[in-house]
């Protein structure tokens, strides 16, 4: 008789709770942090093409190590800076993030690029999504007559030839990223 109680009694105390856990700690105010303060990271991929990118919206000289993008394209690689903000409250839906890329190659060519991302996700890690809308051509990835050019990278190739001019060339990008830490992530310098 009593395995039999237990049983019963058990089965009720463990059908009638419920987990209960307060969202983002006990100092959150029960909410996911709405910070845009932060470190920032980002994928981005084109035609014949990647890149990454990390920011933060602090762009004092002590965190420049911090605000780097790495470009492939086409078999060149561009190693430069990016900076970029977060706004929870601009545009439209829930925000948006905007950056600046400034990049060269070792062969002296370089790039520039800017991305405007809407935000995607707010909890519990915000998330961000641009692309170029309109028609891109597939082959050289530039985008058509009519595209907003959201998201672009500026190709400009190294001089040749001082005598004409360089070839630069528009590329459509996709950017999916994320924020990474509601701090500043220092890198430490090489010595």
């Amino acid at each position: 008789m009593k395995k039999i109680l237990t049983l019963i009694t058990s089965a009720l105390v463990i059908s009638g709770s419920s987990a209960f856990a307060w969202v983002g700690g006990p100092w959150s105010n029960n909410s996911y942090s709405q910070t845009t303060t932060g470190t920032y990271q980002a994928v981005m991929y084109m035609v014949n093409g990647v890149g990454l990118a990390r920011f933060s919206d602090d762009v004092t000289s002590q965190f420049s190590q911090v605000n780097q993008s790495v470009i492939f394209h086409e078999g060149t690689v561009y190693i430069g800076e990016c900076f970029g903000t977060a706004d929870r409250t601009s545009g439209e839906g829930s925000g948006s993030v905007i950056g600046i890329i400034n990049s060269a190659s070792a062969a002296g060519g370089s790039v520039t690029g800017t991305f405007q991302c809407d935000i995607t996700s707010d909890a519990p890690v915000m998330r961000f999504y641009g692309r170029s809308s309109g028609i891109t051509n597939p082959i050289t990835g530039e985008p058509g007559n009519g595209s907003d050019q959201k998201c672009i990278l500026v190709l400009s190739e190294p001089v040749a030839d001082p005598i004409e001019p360089a070839e630069t060339r528009v590329v459509a990008t996709t950017v999916f990223g994320a924020q990474i830490s509601y701090t500043i992530v220092a890198v430490a310098a090489a010595q």
